[in-house]
This record gives structure tokens, sequence and C-alpha cells, in this order.
């Protein structure tokens, strides 16, 4: 676009010069039209000048004027928008129109067969139908398993049959005995069952497979088979004698039975009427699995099934809470009881579960024997002491060293006082202390003097263990003695640099030399300048 200026007409000597505005209405002239018609309509600038009609020099004049004195300016010219890329059209596909089937024309040449060829291609046999693969391979099963898998070498069903519901047994594939679950097809040649659950444990099984009903989706079926002879064309219909089992397939495989997977308790027991446990790998009835427990003692004295307590199962699960809820299921799957009379101290006790053991899943039972042992806590002694003159490193102590006691069992650190332990002669500074991170010892300091042979007392009776047990011992048989040997002879040392020494004034501000000594009474010094 061009941007138009008011244009300044031309003057006569006695007229003043005015500016106008003009309007241009410009219309499309009919072909049948001999001449265009412009209205012009002239406005003035100023409201206050008056219209004037102009002639037509004066219209021409007024033109070339105005088309003389435009003037173009750079900002009203533009270039067109054009979009840097253009998405091309698709392209229609070709259509090509072909009869189904081909016309006889368009079709291969039958083959051409001989009487001996036709014999022979009458005798032609597929592969025989084979288990390739089947799982589990084992007979003895002792994981969890929810699967049961078969795996031809031929497709059993076709590929449109896969989500559809079959029986199996018209295929001659079964396993027994029945469990809740189904069979379907993951393949068109593998087949498997799958449990709602699992497959129970202590369960015997049996995979069969029949070879006169199992039949591949080929086997039996029959191949037409089109030729010429003697220019005749013959429809020939060959019967394979294929898809089928040469033999009968069985499996017979077993899930575990019942196994202990962990006991409680273990090592020495603090009482004598301990809490067992037995956590089992499967469900077990816990009144058939008690009759089988045996306790038997390190003496070889058993417990009889009678003497056992059953725990009801607020008692189990308040002491056993986290191996109860270790895992789901768990609370149908354990055993817990006590003991009606105390057990003997000190001594080791077998738990058995012998051959035969049932399970609430299955008829199978256990084929071997588990056991397991604990001990009871021992009476309370003393087993050891420092100084201790049966031992050869350390028969004597030094004046004023420690003595010490050790005991088999945990000391009950409320029971210790210093009023209990009573020595002879009587030790200056002594001082008992029994600390938590070694319960099981009492350390005993003293102002012990040289060559002096101390005899400990103890108040057996007050001084009692974690299990509330008294001291055993009987002091008057034997007596526990410390015995403290002469000091040691005092020995000097020198620890310093050995030799001559030379101290430089000129690279030390303040020349030294470093020494230490002890046991000495004097040292000399030479120093040589």
């Amino acid at each position: 676009m061009r941007r138009i200026q008011p244009i300044r007409l031309g003057k006569s000597k006695n007229e003043q010069s005015l500016f106008y505005q003009f309007d241009f209405n410009v219309v499309e002239a009919n072909e049948t039209d001999h001449r265009a018609t412009t209205d012009v309509e002239v406005a003035p600038l100023n409201d206050e000048l008056q219209q004037q009609s102009l002639t037509s020099d004066q219209l021409q004049l007024l033109f070339r004027k105005a088309s003389s004195e435009l003037i173009a300016e750079t900002a009203d010219e533009q270039d067109f928008f054009k979009r840097e890329a253009t998405i091309k059209a698709p392209k229609t596909s070709q259509i090509v129109q072909t009869p189904f089937p081909a016309p006889l024309s368009e079709r291969k040449e039958d083959s051409e067969l001989t009487i001996e060829q036709l014999k022979q291609l009458a005798k032609q046999e597929a592969g025989p139908l084979i288990i390739e693969r089947y799982s589990p391979s084992e007979e003895q099963v002792d994981y969890v398993m929810p699967t049961v898998n078969l795996t031809f070498n031929q497709p059993m069903i076709s590929v449109s049959s896969l989500d559809e519901n079959m029986n199996l047994e018209e295929l001659g594939i079964s396993l027994t005995p029945k469990i809740e679950g189904r069979w379907r097809w993951t393949g068109t040649k593998t087949v498997q069952f799958e449990a709602k659950h699992r497959f129970p444990y202590s369960t015997k099984f049996t995979l069969r497979v029949d070879k006169e009903h199992c039949v591949s989706v080929i086997g039996g079926k029959a191949i037409l088979h089109s030729m010429r002879f003697h220019s005749v064309h013959i429809f020939l219909i060959l019967s394979l004698i294929v898809g089928k089992l040469d033999e009968e397939f069985v499996f017979e495989f077993s899930t575990a039975t019942a196994k202990v997977l962990d006991f409680s308790p273990y090592g020495t027991v603090s009482t004598l009427k301990p809490k067992c446990f037995l956590l089992f790998n499967q469900k077990i009835n816990m009144n058939e699995i008690s009759k089988h427990i045996r306790v038997v003692s390190s003496s070889g004295n058993e417990i009889q099934n009678q003497e056992l307590e059953m725990l009801d199962d607020a008692t189990a699960k308040s002491e056993f809470k986290s191996n109860i809820n270790a895992d789901e299921g768990n609370h149908e799957k354990y055993v817990a009881f006590t003991f009606k009379n105390d057990l003997s101290k000190a001594t080791e006790y077998l738990v058995q579960l012998p051959i035969g053991c049932p399970s609430a899943e299955g008829p199978l039972k256990t084929t071997s024997e588990w056991s397991t042992s604990f001990h009871t806590y021992e009476p309370l002694k003393i087993i050891d002491c420092f100084p201790n003159e049966t031992n050869s490193w350390q028969r004597t102590a030094a004046p004023g060293q420690n003595w010490s006691l050790t005991f088999n069992n945990s000391l009950n650190h409320s029971t210790i006082n210093k009023s209990l332990f009573k020595i002879e002669p009587e030790v200056n500074g002594l001082g008992i202390e029994h600390v938590e991170h070694n319960d099981r010892e009492i350390t005993m300091h003293n102002d012990s003097k040289p060559n002096t042979v101390y005899t400990l007392f103890i108040e057996a009776a007050s001084l009692k263990d974690i299990h509330g047990q008294t001291l055993e011992h009987d002091f008057s048989a034997k007596p526990i003695q410390f015995k403290v040997h002469d000091s040691p002879p005092l020995t000097g040392d020198i620890s310093s640099a050995i030799g001559m020494v030379t101290i430089d004034p000129g690279v030390l501000d303040e020349p030294f030399y470093p020494f230490m000594v002890y046991n000495y009474s004097e040292l000399t010094v030479r120093i040589n300048r």
C-alpha cells in the first residue's frame, strides 16, 4: 500500500492556496459498458473552507500533479509471507483388483506323478508325537510348586483355540490326585496345570498321558493331493499315521514331607521349665505331632509325652510372636509346648522327631529323623581366680595388683555387696567391682603387702546368679587363696640416644639432650668442650 499525502493545487494571482482531500469510489465496469464512471467527492481539510466544483481540465491537472508528487516509503512494501516448509499431501495407494481364487489359466500346473511315486507317497509317515519336556522333572520336589507343565513336539490345538476352555481328559492328559486349579494352554504345544493356591505337601502325584487319546491337531487328518496321471486329473487322499504317542507317558513325583525349619530354645536355657517351639514347612496337626515328640536327657532318661504340656494359642503367639508372624500361614505350622516338671540342672536334653511324623496336607509321612538339643544351666560355682596357684602363668600377684573371681553363670548384680567378702588377714583398700559387660567376673581392688597369703571367704547364701541360684562352694574344703610375692628388684634404665651426642650451638638456639631415667638414684654426665 502507498500512503497518499494531501495535494496542494496551483493558484492564480488573485486566488489563495487551498488544500483538498479526495475520496474515490472505483467500481468494476461490465463488459457491456463502453465507459467507466468515477465519482469524485472533494472535501476541504479545513471545515471553514467552502466546497468548489472542479472542471475536467482542473481534474486532469490535479491527477498529473498527484502522481508526480507521491512518494513511496519502505514500510509500505512487504514481502508475501511463505511457510518455511510445507507438509506434503498424502499420496493415495494403488488398488489392484484380482480375483480369488485365481483363474485356472493362472494356476500352477499340477505335478505329473507315476504309479511308483504314488506308492512311495502313500507310505510316507510324519514323525511320532513326543513329549519334549515336562516340569517338575525330579521325583522329589522340596520347593513350593504352583504349576505342572507338558510340552509336545507338535501342535496340540489350533491358535484360535488358545483361550478356549478345553477338556484335557479328551486328550488323555490327567493329574491325580485331583486338586483345585485349572488346565490351560500357554501355546499350541504346551499345556499347564495351575493350582489355585499351590500343590499340597506330603502328596504323591501321577501325571499321565494316554497314547490312544492324545492326538495332535495334524494327527489323523486327511491330506488332499492333486495330480495328473496320463492326462487325467486325479485327487488322491492320503491318510498320515502321525500325531500319536508311541507309548503311554507316566511320571510320578512327590512333594516334600514335614520338616522342622526353626526350633527354640537353643544353647543354655535360663529356666528349668523352658518353652519349646517347632516351626514346620507345611501345615501340621499339633495334637498328632505332639504324640511323636521325644525328649531325652543326656543321662538317658526319657520324658514321657504325658509330661509335656501344650501351650495355648495366646501364650504361643506371645512367646514366639516374631517366629509366627515371619510368614503368612505360620499359625498352622507350629507346635509349642513346655514341661510340667522342672528339668535337671546342668543337663543336655535331646528333642527328637522320629520317622513317620504325619502332615495335615497329605498322606505321606517323614522318612528321616530330626533332632536338636539344649542345655539347662549349671549350679552357681567359681571356675577360676587370679592369682591361681594351679596356673603356672599366674600363681602369684604383685603387691597392690587386682584380684579376680570368675563364675560359670552371670551374677545378679543386686546381690553383690562388699560385706559379703571377707579376707584374712585383713587387707587395706578393698574394693569390689562388677561390670555389666563381664557379668560373670568380680574384680577386687586392694593394697596387698608383699610376701603375704590372703584367704577369701564369701557369704555364699547371699550371692546369687541370674537364675536365682546361690553359690555352691565349700570354702573350708576348697579355700581360695591369693599369694602376693615380694616386690621385684628395681631395674634401672636410661632411654635416649646412645654413644656420643654432638650438640651444636650453631644449629640449635638452646642446645639440649633429652633422655628418660628411672630407678637410678644418680646420673653422671660428661660434657666435652
